[in-house]
């Protein structure tokens, strides 16, 4: 991985035929030497010339070195300088925002061997500061996958540790899926088993349990025979002892007519459910605008084009029609597949009853917020997974906060992504107006206490719309993050509120009062123009009730 700081700014980038031209921009030492520089640190050497203000390098893709093409592998391009002292001092090539939303149309692929193979070369960015882009080419040689739906887990490796691992991990997968079918054929399907499971929570909540306590409120479950599975695996190393866990949820699942789940759940992509079994997706969030699911493929971290526990879903609840097409793209899978009933944790979201009794509960735990109004933060994390959350607390100014609560008899409530582990430190001095809410349960009841959200790329904002209160997003890495992490519409222009690039610009729509209040409720007339409040219900009835169950 590169870490130098110092670096150079591509301005333009075009082809000419095999030819790969990049424009660099003014650059007081151009007359450097450059490099393009691979993962493994091996150097090929590149010529440029300066034309008026700028610095042109050419590339020949199919002569770089010894008459060859660019070799298999990540690159990246370097200048070395020498300094007066005879000291070499390296730049890494950076490029502007603007050109860097343009990389996917730079990519390119030579077929050859009556197509039979492919030559690509695509590129990308990276961010070790979050300040700046650091640019790479991504070559490859392809050849055609005819088997491209069948998912290989074995992955070439070199050190004897890693074939024993991925060897295990192979034995394991084959020995769960026999394990899977012999159950499943053994079992009979009478179309009365249920069960309700997560594979990123420990404990029932959510969507899961409002349709879980639904079914029981209406007497179901002494229709439905009920199962929980509750791990939190997604995101984690498995190792042989976690076998034993698998094969426990692997035997629940073997037994079920229908599978309700609310995320990510890994284990649906070690085997095909059986076509007895419905499997369906009540998807914990709203509307947001991280990349998921497929809506990032491509990118590192993507999933599969096969073996998906994604293409898995027989049924997918969202929370409108209007959902349909972004969890289409996320998922993969056709729109008949989806059941726009709403979400079932927004039933009663709007009942007075409860709002008043959850207040009066609330202040009653927590006295000293009784007379102060709430500013509720609650960002997503940052990091390419769940092991690597965290969150740059150096973007947070505690004493202006603390100095803008005092003033306006405000509370600041922060309540972080359950993903990101290290907390921020309050010092004692704020802690009269500003105070750490990160292991608070549920945060929709929160939004009941809030005046203000502020938030960023998470889908928190999609339940809190429907009060119609301001919020803010604070997205100080925006285009950073929109390159490298990936969302699947621009949040500039689809925010229903206020766009914060740094804290000065949220402080100063805080202190103004500068919200955009229209965009968030032109968001509700979108979004909740048919919310009735009974989405538990619709599941059940549209599902459950009408389900009929496949011959095979």
């Amino acid at each position: 991985m590169l870490t130098e700081v110092k670096s150079f700014v591509i301005n333009k980038i075009y082809w000419e035929r095999i030819f790969f031209n990049l424009v660099i921009e003014p650059f007081a030492e151009c007359d450097g030497e450059y490099f393009l520089r691979n993962s493994e640190g091996k150097e090929i050497p590149l010529s440029g010339k300066k034309e008026g203000e700028f610095f042109h390098i050419s590339i020949n893709m199919a002569c770089v070195e010894n008459r060859s093409f660019l070799e298999n592998g990540r690159w990246f391009i370097v200048a070395k300088l020498r300094k007066t002292a005879g000291e070499l001092e390296e730049y890494v090539c950076h490029i502007t925002s603007n050109e860097a939303y343009k990389l996917d149309d730079y990519s390119r692929i030579f077929r050859y061997a009556e197509e039979q193979m492919a030559y690509t070369v695509s590129f990308g960015v990276l961010s070790e500061d979050e300040k700046a882009l650091i640019f790479y080419i991504d070559s490859n040689f392809m050849i055609e996958n005819k088997k491209w739906k069948r998912r290989r887990y074995v992955k070439e490796v070199r050190s004897f540790q890693d074939k024993f691992k991925r060897f295990f991990m192979l034995a394991s997968i084959l020995l769960i899926r026999a394990y899977y079918y012999a159950l499943y054929f053994a079992i009979p399907k009478r179309g009365n088993h249920i069960l309700i499971m997560s594979e990123t929570k420990d404990a029932l909540w959510g969507n899961l349990k409002y349709i879980d306590d639904r079914l029981k409120g209406r007497g179901l479950d002494q229709v439905f025979k009920i199962e929980y599975s509750y791990r939190s695996t997604a995101g984690r190393h498995q190792s042989f002892k976690d076998i034993f866990s698998w094969m426990k949820v692997v035997t629940k699942i073997a037994a079920q007519d229908y599978i309700f789940i609310d995320d990510y759940a890994p284990v649906f992509g070690f085997f095909n459910l059986g076509k007895k079994t419905r499997l369906i997706q009540v998807w914990h969030a709203g509307e947001g605008f991280k990349s998921v699911g497929y809506s990032r493929f491509g990118k590192d971290g993507s999933p599969f084009p096969q073996g998906s526990c994604h293409k898995q879903y027989t049924h997918v609840i969202t929370g409108s029609e209007h959902l349909i097409d972004v969890f289409r793209e996320v998922f993969a899978i056709e729109s008949e597949a989806f059941y726009p009933v709403g979400m079932p944790r927004l039933d009663g979201f709007l009942d007075q009853v409860y709002i008043s009794d959850f207040k009066d509960g609330f202040y009653k735990e927590y006295p000293y917020l009784r007379e102060k109004k709430i500013i509720l933060f609650a960002p997503t994390y940052r990091g390419a997974e769940q092991k690597l959350a965290y969150y740059d607390y150096d973007k947070i100014d505690l004493k202006r906060i603390y100095d803008f609560c005092k003033k306006e008899n405000y509370a600041f409530l922060i309540k972080m992504h359950p993903f990101v582990k290290e907390l921020i430190m309050i010092p004692e001095e704020y802690r009269d107006s500003i105070y750490e809410f990160s292991q608070y349960s549920n945060i929709n009841d929160l939004y009941y206490v809030t005046d203000i959200l502020i938030t960023d790329y998470s889908s928190n904002y999609f339940e809190y719309a429907l009060l119609e209160r301001p919020v803010l997003f604070y997205t100080y890495d925006r285009e950073i993050y929109e390159l490298t992490r990936g969302v699947h519409r621009s949040i500039k222009d689809n925010a229903p509120g206020k766009v914060c690039d740094t804290f000065i610009q949220l402080m100063e729509s805080l202190e103004n009062g500068d919200f955009e209040e229209e965009k968030i409720k032109q968001f509700v007339i979108d979004n909740f123009g048919g919310y009735k409040g009974n989405a538990s219900d619709r599941v059940i009835d549209d599902i459950l009730l009408k389900g009929e169950l496949v011959n095979e």
